[in-house]
C-alpha cells in the first residue's frame, strides 16, 4: 500500500512537473502615436493673438515655441508628426518676406515627418514647392530667397517629403509627387497616404496647379492603400487636405457634415485613420468605414491653434490596427507651458531679420504715387504696366478694389523703404486670357454695378499705358463706354478681334464674384512666372531713382444719369449709413454683421465655421426710429462658386422696442446670387428688422448686403 501511494505520488509529481513548465507570453501590441497638424500658413511667433473656444471659455493658443513644447511633453516611442497641407505659404509678413523659408526652418525643428501638397503649396506653382524640398534659389539670393537662417547657414530645404496620391501628370497619369511614405514602427510597418486639395485649380493663388490632374480623394486613396497592402503595409493612415465641420469644441464632433466625411464613409476599410486640413475647423469623429468599424476622422484647426493626436495598436504578428483599442484627442496649443527655447529662438531671429529689413531703403521716387480704389491713380497705372511687361499681353486690365491680393496702398515721394514698399502690390499670380474684344467691352461697362441694390462701385481698373479709354457718365450703366473712344497702341477697340488680356489671377477664376463676369468669358489661360508683389519689389530694386507714372489714361464725361429702377421697379432705400446691424453669430472680424451694410460686394456677414453655428442665424438692421417698411433686399454671397451661406429659406420679422419679434414675412429664395426680394405687408412700421435664415447652403447664413425699401410716401 505505501509503494502504491509513493509511487502514485511519483506519477503525479511527473505530471505536475511537466504541466508547470512555463509558455512563451505573446508579445505586446506595438503602440504608434500620430501627431496632426495642418494649415500652420507660416504663423510662427506666440504674439499672433490666436484664441480657440474651449470648453471653459476663450483660450489663448498658438505660437511655434509652444507647439513643440506640447509635442515633447506628449510624445511616446513610435511617434510620427503627419502634415494634412497648408504649413507654409502664409500671410504673416515675417515668413512670406523670406520666400517661407521661416516656416521650413521651424517645421525641420519640430521634427515634421509628413506632409501634404495642400493648394497653398501651389501659390507660386510647382517649382517653387520643388524648391521646398531641394534648397534651390530663385530670383535674387538674399533678396527673394536663399536667405541666411538663424544659425547662419543657407535655407538648405525641408527634411521631409511632400506627398499626394491624387495629383497626377494628366498624361502618363502618374503621380507627380510621392503618393505615399512607409515607416517602420518597432517590428512593423505603417503607411501614410498624402491627398492633395482636389479644387486646387479653381483657388485663386493656385492657378491651374502647374496644369496637373486633381483626382478624387477617395478613388487616389483606395488605389494607394491597394498598393500598401500588396506590400506587406496592414496599417495605413490617409492625410488629405479636405475637411468638413461640426457644431462642436475643438474636440468634439456634433452633426458632422462636409467632404472629408462623405469620404470616410467610402474609403477603404483598409486604411484606419483619416486626418484632414483646408477647412480651418476642428473635430475628433469616429466614423464608420464601409465594413461598419468605426476609425478616427480628426481635423486640428488653423495656425498652430490646435495639435491632433491618434493613439493605435498594431498586432505585432500582423501589423493590423486593433481598431478597439484606438484613441484620439484634439489638443488646445495653450500657453501655460513653458514654450520651447530652440524654436522660439527661431522665429525671433525671423521677426527681428524682418523689422530690420522693413527699414532698408529700395528706392527714391520722384513724387507721390497716389492710389485710389475706384478711380485711375499713378499706384494702379505702374502695376498695370508691370504685369504687361512681366506676362506680355496686349495690355492689361487690373482691378485696384480688390485689396491686399492686388493692389493696396501708394507711396509718398522720397527715400522709399523696403516695408513702404511691402505692401503696394499683392501676392495674386498675374495671368493672361484670350478675349474678344466685344467682352473686352463688356468688361469696362462691368466697373460700374446698378446702384438700385446695395453694392455701388466706380471706375476701377488699371489699364496699362497702351490701353485708353473715356467713359460718359451721363449715360446709363451697361452704356457708358463707346468701343470707338477705347484705344489700344492708339487704335480703337475691335469688337471682333481676339486680344490677349493681362490681369490678376481673380479675375478669371472668381470675375463674377468681383463684379466682374465678363472676365470668365476667356479662352486659353496662361500664368506668369513671377507674382504681383515679387514683380513690383524688384522693379523699385533695379530703378533707385523711381519716375511715377503720369496720368491720364482714363477720361471721365461728366453727367447725370438717368434714374434705373432695377429688377424690383421703384424703390426708396434708407441709406445703409442710418442703420447699424447685430447677428447671432459671426466668422470673424473680417465677416461681421457690419459687412451686410457696408455697400461693397466683395465684403460678407457669414454664420460661424468652427466652431459650426447651425441655423436658425439671424442678422438684426436696427433703422434708428420707426419707419414705414415696403421691402427687403438681400444681395446673396456673391462668389459663384461657393453656394454655402446663401439663405433659402426665410423669416423677416419686425419689432418696435428690439426686443419682442414678430414674423412679418416667411419664404423661399433660389440659390443664384441675384438680389431677392422680401416685401412687408401693407402698413408695416417697425424700428428693428431680423432676416432669420431658416435654411441656407451648407446650413450656413450669410448676406452681402440687405437693404430696406420705405413705404411710398413715407
Amino acid at each position: 500500500m505505501t509503494f502504491r501511494i509513493s509511487s502514485a505520488l511519483a506519477v503525479l509529481g511527473l505530471l505536475a512537473g511537466v504541466t508547470a513548465v512555463p509558455t512563451e507570453a505573446a508579445p505586446p501590441p506595438i503602440p504608434v502615436q500620430l501627431f496632426s497638424l495642418t494649415d500652420l500658413h507660416g504663423y510662427l511667433s506666440e504674439t499672433e493673438n490666436l484664441t480657440i473656444a474651449g470648453p471653459s471659455g476663450t483660450q489663448q493658443v498658438g505660437g511655434a515655441a509652444y507647439l513643440k513644447a506640447h509635442l515633447d511633453r506628449l510624445r511616446k516611442p513610435n511617434s510620427f508628426l503627419i502634415g494634412s497641407g497648408d504649413q507654409f505659404s502664409g500671410w504673416p509678413d515675417y515668413t512670406q518676406a523670406f520666400a517661407n523659408e521661416p516656416t521650413i526652418e521651424v517645421m525641420n525643428a519640430l521634427g515634421l515627418d509628413f506632409d501634404v501638397a495642400g493648394n497653398h503649396e501651389f501659390d507660386r506653382e510647382f517649382p517653387f514647392l520643388r524648391r521646398m524640398t531641394t534648397g534651390a534659389c530663385y530670383g535674387k539670393p538674399g533678396f527673394d530667397s536663399c536667405f541666411k537662417d538663424s544659425t547662419g547657414k543657407n535655407f538648405h530645404s525641408t527634411d521631409y517629403a511632400y506627398h499626394a496620391a491624387n495629383i497626377v501628370d494628366p498624361k502618363s497619369k502618374q503621380p507627380v509627387l510621392p503618393p505615399y511614405w512607409i515607416a517602420n514602427a518597432g517590428s512593423q510597418r505603417i503607411g501614410f497616404i498624402g491627398l492633395g486639395f482636389p479644387g486646387t485649380p479653381t483657388e485663386t493663388l493656385s492657378i491651374k496647379g502647374s496644369g496637373f490632374e486633381f483626382q478624387g480623394v477617395v478613388e487616389a486613396a483606395n488605389r494607394a492603400a491597394a498598393e500598401l497592402k500588396a506590400q506587406g503595409v496592414n496599417a495605413i493612415v490617409v492625410s488629405m487636405h479636405e475637411g468638413g465641420q461640426q457644431g462642436g469644441l475643438y474636440d468634439e464632433c456634433k452633426n458632422p457634415t462636409g467632404p472629408i466625411f462623405d469620404a470616410a464613409r467610402a474609403i477603404s476599410p483598409d486604411v484606419d485613420v483619416i486626418l484632414g486640413g483646408h477647412w480651418h475647423t476642428a473635430f475628433n469623429c469616429m466614423v464608420p468605414d464601409p465594413n461598419g468599424v468605426p476609425r478616427p476622422v480628426l481635423e486640428a484647426s488653423n495656425h498652430g491653434r490646435v495639435l491632433g493626436e491618434v493613439n493605435l495598436s498594431l498586432d505585432p504578428a500582423t501589423g493590423e490596427v486593433i481598431r478597439s483599442a484606438t484613441t484620439a484627442v484634439n489638443h488646445a496649443v495653450t500657453k501655460d507651458v513653458t514654450p520651447d527655447p530652440g524654436v522660439r529662438k527661431i522665429v525671433k531671429y525671423w521677426t527681428d531679420k524682418w523689422a530690420a529689413r522693413q527699414k532698408e531703403p529700395i528706392t527714391r521716387l520722384d513724387r507721390d504715387l497716389d492710389f485710389a480704389p475706384k478711380a485711375e491713380s499713378r499706384t494702379g497705372n505702374l502695376v498695370a504696366d508691370l504685369y504687361k511687361s512681366e506676362a506680355g499681353g496686349d495690355f492689361a486690365l487690373v482691378p485696384a478694389d480688390l485689396g491686399v491680393d492686388v493692389i493696396a496702398a501708394g507711396l509718398k515721394a522720397g527715400t522709399v523703404t523696403y516695408g513702404d514698399a511691402w505692401p503696394v502690390a499683392g501676392i495674386s499670380p498675374i495671368t493672361t486670357q484670350s478675349m474678344q474684344g466685344a467682352t473686352v467691352e463688356q468688361v469696362l461697362e462691368q466697373q460700374w454695378i446698378p446702384p438700385a441694390y446695395g453694392c455701388t462701385r466706380l471706375s476701377a481698373l488699371a489699364t496699362s499705358a497702351n490701353f485708353r479709354y473715356t467713359y460718359d457718365l451721363g449715360q446709363p450703366i451697361g452704356d457708358r463706354v463707346n468701343p470707338a473712344k477705347v484705344l489700344i497702341d492708339g487704335k480703337p477697340l475691335q469688337l471682333d478681334k481676339t486680344y490677349r488680356v493681362t490681369t490678376s489671377a481673380a479675375m478669371p477664376l472668381h470675375g463674377a464674384q468681383y463684379g466682374y463676369p465678363g472676365f470668365q468669358q476667356y479662352r486659353d489661360l496662361t500664368r506668369a512666372r513671377r507674382m504681383g508683389q515679387e514683380v513690383f519689389l524688384n522693379y523699385l530694386r533695379t530703378h533707385p531713382l523711381l519716375k511715377a507714372p503720369a496720368l491720364g489714361r482714363v477720361t471721365a464725361i461728366p453727367g447725370t444719369p438717368p434714374p434705373s429702377d432695377g429688377p424690383f421697379g421703384p424703390l426708396d432705400f434708407l441709406p445703409q449709413s442710418e442703420m447699424t446691424a447685430t447677428a447671432t453669430s459671426q466668422g470673424g472680424s473680417a465677416y461681421g454683421a457690419s459687412a451686410a451694410i457696408d455697400g461693397n460686394c466683395a465684403t460678407m456677414w457669414h454664420s460661424n465655421w468652427s466652431p459650426h453655428a447651425p441655423l436658425p442665424q439671424y442678422l438684426t438692421l436696427d433703422l434708428k426710429s420707426p419707419r414705414a417698411l415696403q421691402a427687403l433686399v438681400y444681395t446673396p454671397r456673391q462668389d459663384a462658386d461657393v453656394p454655402d451661406g446663401r439663405i433659402s429659406s426665410y423669416d423677416v420679422q419686425t419689432s418696435t422696442d428690439g426686443v419682442t419679434f414678430t414674423s412679418a414675412v416667411k419664404g423661399s429664395w433660389d440659390g443664384s446670387v441675384e438680389a431677392k426680394i422680401a416685401r412687408f405687408p401693407a402698413g408695416t412700421t417697425a424700428r428693428y428688422v431680423r432676416l432669420v435664415g431658416l435654411a441656407g447652403g451648407a446650413d450656413y447664413a450669410a448676406a452681402t448686403e440687405l437693404n430696406i425699401a420705405l413705404a411710398q410716401g413715407s
